[in-house]
């Protein structure tokens, strides 16, 4: 990670040392929706070769299930602010990190 990528704390907004702690986490978080028809398409095949699951899957094409909606986002998270338990609601309200 280079200098400029680094920014402050996404909870308490002070730099990732400010208690001279080297540690801190980058957060990346991507919001997923199952894609309905992919699913439907592999359980037919899995009921045209009489439930096997595992035949399907080498016979039938090996599509994503699941696809992203929106950008990931990114949090950096000082080693203090770490140990707070609320870090995940805070994380869905603070949603001003966005990563192409």
């Amino acid at each position: 990670m280079k200098q400029g990528e680094l920014q402050k704390c996404t909870k308490c907004g002070n730099g990732v040392m400010h208690t001279d702690n080297p540690l801190f986490y980058r957060v990346r978080i991507e919001r997923m929706a199952i894609d309905m028809s992919a699913v439907q398409r592999r359980h037919g095949l899995e009921q045209m070769l009489g439930g096997h699951s595992a035949l399907a899957a080498v016979m039938g094409p090996d599509e994503d299930i699941a696809r992203q909606i929106g950008s990931p986002q990114v949090w950096i998270i000082c080693q203090d602010c770490s140990i707070d338990m609320r870090l995940a609601s805070l994380m869905m309200d603070n949603r001003h990190t966005e990563v192409a």
